[in-house]
């Protein structure tokens, strides 16, 4: 499958628009996009977005960058992008008496693990669940718990946090 890298210029988007434009642009097919906060030639604040996309996928994609963003068009950036092997894992995690699950995503380059990111919608939820208990935590220091344990035991199926 062959990737393409979109430079877009954005005028006149508030952030609102930039944030739905985006969750439209990630459903119709892209990996990711990046947006950068930009000054336009005439001192004017603007956005650069970066997208990664298949190549398949390109005119589902113009097609919201005309009508959503009303921009003019777009760059193709010549680029190599060498991904990771990532793998999105369930692990149920155990906070005293609370059990949840929450999905991980695993980070690889061949057999070595590069990192654990933990999924944020899921520790959000999680957080709830320990605060309505009466185990309040904060959510990075939850990230942070869940994370080194999920890193420590990989392949397991149950994660215990302190």
């Amino acid at each position: 499958m062959s990737e393409l890298l979109l430079l877009v210029q954005v005028d006149d988007a508030t952030g609102e628009t930039l944030q739905h434009a985006t969750q439209q642009i990630l459903a119709a097919g892209a990996r990711n996009v990046q947006i950068l906060s930009s000054s336009t030639k005439k001192g004017r604040p603007g956005h650069v977005c970066l997208i990664d996309l298949p190549t398949e996928r390109e005119d589902d994609v113009a097609l919201l960058l005309g009508t959503e963003l009303g921009v003019w068009g777009y760059r193709i950036l010549q680029a190599s992008h060498r991904h990771f092997d990532i793998r999105l894992e369930e692990r149920r995690v155990v906070a005293g008496t609370i059990e949840h699950v929450v999905r991980c995503k695993y980070v690889r380059k061949g057999e070595r693990l590069l990192a654990v990111k933990a999924e944020h919608d899921d520790l959000v939820r999680l957080q709830e669940r320990l605060a309505a208990a009466g185990h309040a935590r904060a959510l990075r220091t939850l990230r942070a718990e869940v994370e080194r344990a999920a890193l420590a035991s990989t392949g397991a199926a149950v994660l215990v946090l302190d």
